[in-house]
């Protein structure tokens, strides 16, 4: 069984994942703790279900989904994952709190490990996808579960997306960023995130959850 766990993190309001299984094996996607109390939460949640934190993974490494790369490294040893056409981003780090007016104290380290199209991320009872949509930055990644089985404790539960910043409910990521591009964005949801099966549910990087049936009518 796979259970979810959601928190909402830093000035920007991402949205941080946790998924582990009934062992206690755990993948992180975007923690981007930004405080001491959003640290505390964290972790906190980590230690009252005994959860063995196995992989780390970035959508996309804009500022926001990276603010909680250093503390996850220096808490439980362990690296993130991502696109290596966003690495250029971890360089920009400082410049990117500046563009928001905010302080930049922890800086994300360098990734651990470069994940792409067709690559698979995998724990015990969890496998996740993952498929490269660029153009909200040039190494967006979403993670595709095609099969999830049950999900907290709800039993046949349809294929499950977390596209980052890639796709939103009723709309998508920015394209003026760094790297980024509207045609090339545009491109990536149409062929393939939209072709996914249309009860797909959508955990984005922000705001609320969707799906793939409710987000074609934009397209």
């Amino acid at each position: 069984m796979m259970n979810i766990k959601q928190f909402v993190f830093n000035p920007f309001g991402v949205n941080a994942y946790i998924l582990s299984n009934n062992a206690g094996d755990a993948i992180l996607i975007d923690p981007s703790v930004s405080n001491a109390r959003e640290q505390a939460a964290l972790a906190d949640y980590i230690k009252s279900e005994h959860l063995n934190v196995r992989r780390l993974l970035n959508t996309h490494l804009h500022l926001d989904h990276v603010l909680g790369n250093a503390f996850i490294e220096r808490t439980y040893n362990i690296k993130a994952e991502a696109h290596k056409a966003d690495e250029f981003l971890l360089g920009l780090q400082q410049e990117q709190a500046q563009m928001f007016g905010l302080p930049c104290n922890d800086i994300a380290p360098a990734l651990g490990k470069f994940l792409d199209e067709g690559d698979n991320v995998e724990i015990p009872e969890i496998k996740l996808q993952v498929i490269h949509v660029a153009g909200h930055s040039p190494g967006g990644l979403a993670f595709y579960c095609e099969n999830p089985g049950k999900v907290n404790g709800q039993d046949n539960v349809p294929p499950l997306l977390f596209p980052g910043d890639i796709l939103f409910a009723g709309s998508r990521g920015r394209s003026d960023l760094f790297g980024g591009d509207e045609f090339t964005l545009v491109s990536g949801i149409k062929s393939k995130l939209l072709t996914l099966p249309s009860e797909t549910i959508v955990f984005p990087g922000h705001g609320p959850m969707t799906t793939i049936g409710d987000e074609k009518i934009w397209y």
